[in-house]
């Protein structure tokens, strides 16, 4: 055992909880372990704006909307292109300035990366510098979420410093945000604060970040003081926190029943009715979640976002399972989904259908899950990854050539629903279009949405961290103890 976690378990058997004493440092643990030393090409990117060392060009306001961030404002000459103006009093870590060749440097390799930031899309892009602090981005089609495209985190301005290997920059010292990174591992990140940071100059002096796989290990760390802050703490974790402060914020993120709409039991609607009649979403988020994630109201989409409306759903007549057997598959990577698919299991079961479980890891299941060789699949999935765009997720997810289609559905009148939704650039109006589609896909019992969830932070004297539903921002400029 470590001597971390010796000194863990020393204050945990005495249930005691430390209180932090320097208001200058910061310790916080986040839950993934990085795959590539943070590149912004890999599934790192969230972490460097998590953690405010990396930023944007725009970020996301509450609604998924673009708003400037790294750069001071952008305009959209045309269908095709965006504009966007550079902050004249930026600097990279290592000194040197935020121009436009340096971003145009930075939004290429990003466009020619192997694993390229999906929130650039399949359409060709070309990126100009048209003077020192203006960049103009244009694509080779019209795009109506051009601006969004530029708030995944894949796509973060870094100096040239960090590309002496384009294909794996470092963001060591070469980033822009009120946090510089002085080095990582997997287990562990440090930084010290930007004295030049262009919004001021932050209030701590280091932030360190320890990564934590493990839930019930991250509360342990919080409750024995090594970290101030503790990131998505497990559910059956929570009474165990003593006087940590919760944070609550709701995600674009669902969990969602899928059934298997293609071949087996549930390529019959009116046994997919009959599913749907018997499953009781409120259930799991009371038992489940124990409220700390909000009801699905039968809505692909969480409706504390006020773009997500719902149109009425038409119903199927429910045909009697009569013993039907179905093979019910999720993963161990969110604990909860796992209690999720026996609670599920047994709703199923009371309506007359056999149920069989299969919970392994993800990446045991992932291509028998696309391949649909299972009736029925329990999964958590974000909605607003990449562009922030719920039409290009229901895309993903719900359209004939989806490719993330786990409910094998497909339906003609919704994929020209998609399509034309695809090409709507009033940001309001197409998240609205959105929600009605998915509302369409709903009454298909394609899927049946059982909660939304939300970020659950464990908190000890820490103040003005990001309540960022879209979980790219944490640690700001005003982050203090």
């Amino acid at each position: 055992m470590t001597k971390r976690a010796l000194a863990a378990l020393a204050l945990l058997l005495t249930a005691c909880t430390s209180t932090p004493t320097d208001n200058n440092t910061l310790a916080i643990a986040l839950p993934f372990e990085p795959v590539a030393s943070l590149s912004p090409f890999s599934d790192d990117a969230l972490m460097t704006t998590r953690i405010g060392v990396g930023e944007t060009l725009v970020g996301l306001d509450d609604n998924g909307v673009a708003q400037p961030w790294l750069a001071q404002s952008f305009t959209r000459p045309d269908d095709s292109t965006v504009v966007f103006t550079l902050r004249d009093d930026a600097t990279f870590h290592d000194g040197t300035p935020v121009n436009a060749e340096a971003v145009v440097r930075s939004l290429q390799a990003a466009w020619d990366a192997a694993s390229r930031p999906k929130g650039l899309g399949k359409t060709p892009l070309s990126f100009e510098a048209i003077d020192e602090h203006t960049v103009k981005v244009t694509s080779e089609k019209p795009d109506p979420i051009l601006p969004q495209r530029f708030a995944d985190s894949g796509t973060i301005i870094l100096s040239q410093a960090a590309y002496k290997d384009p294909a794996n920059p470092t963001i060591v010292g070469t980033a822009t945000g009120p946090y510089v990174l002085d080095s990582v591992t997997t287990t562990e990140a440090t930084t010290h604060k930007n004295k030049k940071y262009w919004d001021g100059t932050p209030k701590l002096d280091t932030l360190t970040v320890d990564f934590i796989p493990d839930g019930p290990a991250r509360t342990n760390a919080i409750r024995a003081g090594e970290v101030a802050m503790a990131q998505a703490v497990p559910i059956a974790q929570l009474s165990s926190l003593g006087d940590a402060e919760l944070q609550s914020t709701p995600l674009p993120r669902g969990v969602y029943l899928h059934l298997n709409s293609a071949r087996g039991p549930f390529a019959d609607p009116k046994l997919r009715a009959a599913a749907a009649k018997a499953v009781n979403p409120d259930d799991i988020v009371t038992t489940i979640y124990e409220n700390h994630a909000g009801k699905a109201d039968g809505s692909i989409f969480s409706t504390e976002a006020n773009w997500a409306v719902k149109s009425a759903n038409t119903t199927t007549d429910a045909a009697d399972p009569n013993g039907t057997t179905i093979r019910l598959a999720t993963w161990t990577e969110r604990p909860e989904l796992g209690e999720v698919a026996s609670v599920i299991a047994e709703q199923l079961r009371a309506a007359g259908f056999n149920v069989d479980i299969t919970v392994t890891d993800y990446n045991s299941l992932e291509k028998a899950l696309l391949d649909g060789e299972f009736d029925a699949v329990i999964g958590s999935r974000n909605y607003q990854l990449g562009a922030a765009d719920p039409v290009s997720f229901l895309a993903s997810d719900y359209s004939c050539d989806g490719s993330y289609n786990l409910s094998r559905f497909c339906d003609a009148t919704i994929d020209a629903a998609i399509d034309k939704a695809s090409s709507i650039s009033d940001i309001e109006q197409r998240f609205e279009e959105a929600a009605r589609i998915g509302a369409d896909i709903v009454a298909a019992n394609a899927v049946i949405p059982l909660a939304h969830e939300y970020s659950i932070n464990a908190v000890n004297h820490v103040n003005d961290l990001s309540k960022d539903p879209f979980e790219r921002r944490l640690i700001t400029v005003d982050t203090h103890r």
